[in-house]
C-alpha cells in the first residue's frame, strides 16, 4: 500500500503493509541499507502480530517502491567512506535525520501517535535517532544487528565489504542480479547461514521483482557516512531498549552493539552465537520473545 507523506518539508510515497490488531500496540520495522521491507521475514511478522501486535513494516526511502532520489545520482562508496575516515564533509542528498522524519511522517499519515520501534542494521541507527530526537513518539526501541554511527572498514570482514559495495555488472540479466544478491546474502550471513540457498534465491527473486535498481541503497550510505557518530544521541534514549546481535556478524561486529548498551542507560544486551548480519530462522522464536518482552515494558 502506497502512503504519501510529509517529511519535514520534503513530500514523499512510502510503500508498505501491516499484520495484527493493536490490542496491545503497534510495531514498526524499519529494515536496513539498500533491503526492502520483504526481507522482515513472514514468520518473524506473524509471531508479532500473533502476540497482540499491529506490525507494520515499509519500503525506506530509495528502495523497493517507495519514492527515489536519482536526481542526486549515485555517490561514490569508497570515495564516502574516505571521506568520513579522513574526516571531510559528505555531501549526501540527505541523511539518518530525514530517514527518522520518515517514519514520523508515516506515522502521522497513519494517524500512530506512539509505536514500539524495532530496526535492524541501518535501520537500527534510523531507530537510535527517532528515539532520541522524537521520543514521544516511541514507546520502545529494539535495535538488531546495529551500530551507533556508520560502521567503519574494520568493523567488517574482506569478504562481507566486497559484497556490499559490489557494483551491479553492466548489462546484467535477472539471473546475474539474483545470483550477485545471494552471494551478498551469504556473505553477510557468515559461516552459519541457517537460510537454505532455495530460500534464499527466492527472496532475491522476490527483491528483485520489486525493484532492481542498486543506486539508492548507494545513496543511504552516503546518509549514514553523513551523519556520522550516533553516540551523541544514546544519553537521550530513555525508553526500554533492547539491543541484539549477532556474535558471528562479518558485517557488523557485536562489539558495536556493546557499545551501544554502554551508552543507553538501563538497555538490555542479548548477544546470539550462530547469527550473522541475518535473522537465522532456528533463533526467530528466542528473538520475538525477547522483544515482545521488551515492548511490554514500553507497554506500562
Amino acid at each position: 500500500m502506497q502512503v504519501a507523506i510529509k517529511s519535514g518539508i520534503t513530500a514523499l510515497t512510502l510503500e508498505m503493509d501491516e499484520l495484527g490488531r493493536a490490542d496491545r500496540g503497534i510495531v514498526i520495522l524499519i529494515m536496513g541499507l539498500g533491503t526492502q521491507l520483504i526481507a522482515w521475514p513472514t514468520e518473524f511478522v506473524q509471531a508479532l502480530a500473533a502476540a497482540g501486535y499491529r506490525v507494520i513494516r515499509f519500503d525506506n526511502r530509495d528502495v523497493g517502491l517507495s519514492t527515489k532520489f536519482e536526481s542526486f545520482g549515485a555517490p561514490d562508496a569508497a570515495s564516502v567512506t574516505l571521506r568520513r575516515l579522513l574526516r571531510l564533509p559528505i555531501k549526501a542528498p540527505y541523511t539518518l535525520h530525514d530517514m527518522a522524519q520518515d517514519t514520523v511522517g508515516l506515522m502521522d499519515a497513519l494517524r500512530i501517535d506512539r509505536a514500539h520501534i524495532v530496526g535492524a542494521s541501518m535501520g537500527g541507527m534510523i531507530a537510535q535517532v527517532l528515539a532520541a530526537r522524537h521520543a514521544a513518539r516511541v514507546c520502545s526501541l529494539t535495535t538488531i544487528m546495529s551500530s551507533p554511527g556508520a560502521p567503519l572498514p574494520w568493523d567488517s570482514t574482506a569478504a562481507a565489504r566486497r559484497a556490499l559495495l559490489a557494483r551491479t555488472p553492466v548489462n546484467a540479466t535477472q539471473e546475474d542480479l539474483i545470483t550477485q544478491r545471494v552471494r551478498t546474502y551469504k556473505a553477510i550471513g557468515g559461516p552459519n547461514q541457517a537460510m537454505p540457498e532455495a530460500a534464499l534465491r527466492e527472496l532475491a527473486r522476490l527483491t528483485i521483482e520489486r525493484c532492481a535498481d542498486r543506486t539508492g541503497s548507494r545513496r543511504q550510505l552516503a546518509a549514514t557516512q553523513a551523519t556520522g557518530s550516533l553516540k551523541r544521541y544514546l544519553r537521550d534514549i530513555h525508553v526500554p531498549t533492547l539491543i541484539i546481535h549477532g556474535v558471528d556478524d562479518p558485517l557488523i561486529a557485536a562489539r558495536r552493539s556493546k557499545q551501544l548498551h554502554r551508552g543507553i542507560r538501563g538497555s538490555t544486551l542479548l548477544l546470539l552465537p550462530g547469527m550473522g548480519h541475518n535473522l537465522p530462522r532456528p533463533l526467530m522464536p528466542r528473538i520475538v520473545k525477547a522483544i515482545i518482552e521488551n515492548c511490554a515494558k514500553g507497554e506500562s
